[in-house]
């Protein structure tokens, strides 16, 4: 409720703009929806919705008759900081239509809806500490436009404390079954959309690849895989579960209806204009539906090169040999999340050229490439790896990527793609290079077309690193060092460092931030290709490649060691020796 000196104040304005022909007086007079309950905000808020005003004629009534300075979009652009956004809720920008977007020389530029609202300027000034606000007249659309931009750089954590769940729920409520229409419609209420999009935005912010809901008898878990480690970050009433699980259905075009059988899917957004790619999993669980995204930064893999993989220069000469030769097959290896999509788009970047033709089979399709042709494998309607690279083979390919080779079918014509001329690149789940070997011949390829077809095998994984800002050096006595596996070289040439186990700010409290992956590269020799054809096991192969210089995994990891990147915690944690 407004004192008396601002109802006055609305009711000149009101007058002045009845007077100037904005708004018809019969439309003011005896109108409840304006009355001194109401704010100016709020009742110009109601004209311009009910058509009674149009919003241009409101915001040139600000400018022409009481001098307030217009915004204008193609003049002003948004630039303002992360922390002056936290300091002011989305809440308050939306009741009281006051969006701030540029910050200089300690004033903040602000579009209003009603620049004459003195309280809520005030009130800015007071949350962020500022010493002067420069208003801007805006209409409404602008404001509601502005706010959309502002929305997607503000701190998630904003979102987050705003949005009320903490509601009780008694066991026979949260045991009966909603109906559909229920479930359909409080997921597309306010609080359920906040909490949807805050979580995927405080994920992407907090440099997640996972975000996992988890519905618990009692709880709604909210985790996020960060760095390979997954962490609980928050917790909401399991009343939301259904809701928030619609939601998400709704976003990527899955059923809403379907709650008994697993479901994929995926969502694109943009947050902080960048796009991102959320592959979704949702799957029946005793208390609810769990849902997985996995989080794919589409611009990051069309920006990293080979060198920025952690390869080591030696590593690196024998696989980039390997994606510039001619024909064969280049294999690389790791478990789900280590890496292998990244490493592989950034060689087919660096192979996508004009005059080359490369074609793609892909279940899903992670990042569209310019200049590349890819295919999504739709295996339910016939789709296969197996029918789509038979296709390849009649659209004059000089390279094929293939997804994953999960079958013998799949195996044999990659291998005959590989004989005819083409460089074929794929995937396949073992824990190290020579172990794939076996497994193409346990698939069921003859030996002697796969010592024949396949020349690079690169095995990888993904080992936190230490936290620049916390990191501590580590006092390891010689003795130690060498049971690691470390020569007196190199203990003498290393930095040694341990991460901090109770962390800092930067690195979330974990003492690790961001990855990097270590190698082990098999170059397929005429010796090795002998083994391979007289019946030598994996163990047979990967000594015999030691002997030669093929760094194991673990090896590779204690050299990042040694430049001080890790510590032998993550080494061992991910690593065999």
């Amino acid at each position: 409720m407004q004192d008396n000196q601002g109802q006055r104040r609305v009711f000149l304005v009101l007058r002045k703009m009845v007077d100037a022909g904005i708004i018809p007086v019969e439309k003011v007079r005896g109108n409840p929806n304006i009355n001194p309950k109401k704010t100016f905000t709020e009742v110009l808020e109601y004209l311009i919705k009910d058509k009674i005003a149009d919003e241009n004629k409101v915001k040139e009534f600000f400018v022409k008759f009481l001098g307030y300075k217009p915004f204008d979009k193609e003049v002003h652009k948004i630039d303002i900081e992360k922390s002056i956004l936290e300091k002011i809720t989305p809440s308050f920008m939306t009741k009281n239509k006051i969006v701030p977007f540029a910050y200089e020389n300690n004033t903040l530029k602000v579009a209003m809806l009603n620049p004459t609202d003195k309280d809520s300027i005030n009130q800015i000034k007071f949350f962020t500490g500022v010493k002067f606000v420069d208003v801007y007249i805006a209409t409404l659309s602008e404001i509601e436009n502005l706010y959309r931009e502002i929305l997607a750089l503000m701190p998630a954590k904003s979102m987050l404390e705003e949005i009320k769940l903490d509601v009780e729920v008694s066991e026979e409520q949260e045991a009966k079954e909603q109906r559909l229409e229920e479930i359909s419609s409080e997921a597309e209420e306010s609080p359920i959309v906040k909490l949807s999009r805050a979580i995927i935005v405080d994920a992407i912010g907090k440099g997640a690849s996972d975000v996992h809901i988890e519905p618990m008898e009692k709880v709604l878990r909210v985790r996020y895989r960060i760095d390979g480690i997954l962490k609980t970050v928050a917790e909401y009433p399991p009343s939301v579960k259904d809701a928030l699980a619609a939601r998400y259905k709704i976003m990527a075009n899955l059923d809403i209806s379907e709650k008994r059988l697993p479901q994929d899917g995926r969502i694109r957004i943009i947050v902080n204009r960048k796009k991102y790619d959320l592959r979704v999993s949702i799957l029946p669980v005793v208390y609810g539906e769990k849902i997985v995204m996995r989080i794919q930064d589409a611009e990051s893999y069309l920006n990293v090169k080979l060198e920025d993989l952690g390869f080591e220069d030696d590593d690196l000469k024998i696989f980039r040999e390997g994606i510039y030769s001619p024909w064969g097959m280049v294999l690389v290896t790791c478990p789900t999340g280590s890496g292998k999509t990244t490493t592989l788009y950034s060689a087919l970047m660096e192979r996508n050229k004009d005059d080359v033709n490369i074609m793609t089979a892909e279940d899903p399709v992670e990042v569209s490439i310019f200049g590349i042709n890819q295919v999504q494998v739709k295996e339910e309607i016939g789709l296969t790896f197996a029918a789509v690279l038979r296709s390849f083979l009649r659209q004059d390919p000089d390279i094929i990527l293939v997804g994953e080779i999960r079958d013998r079918e799949t195996a044999e014509i990659a291998v005959k793609a590989a004989l005819t001329g083409h460089l074929v690149f794929s995937t396949l789940h073992t824990n190290d290079a020579p172990s794939t070997i076996t497994r193409l011949i346990d698939i069921g390829v003859d030996r002697f077309l796969v010592s024949t077809a396949v020349h690079t095998i690169v095995a990888q994984r993904l080992i936190r690193k230490l936290c620049s800002n916390c990191k501590q050096p580590a006092n390891y006595p010689p003795e130690l060092l060498k049971s690691f596996g470390f020569s007196d070289e190199d203990i003498k040439e290393g930095q040694f460092f341990v991460h901090n186990p109770k962390g800092c700010e930067k690195c979330n409290g974990t003492g690790y931030k961001g990855r990097t992956a270590v190698h082990e590269i098999l170059k397929l020799t005429d010796d090795i290709r002998k083994l391979i054809i007289s019946g030598k096991s994996a163990d047979d192969i990967r000594d015999y490649a030691v002997q030669q210089g093929m760094k194991t995994l673990y090896k590779d990891g204690l050299i990042k060691m040694k430049k001080g990147l890790t510590d032998i915690a993550e080494i061992e944690r991910v690593l065999m020796k």
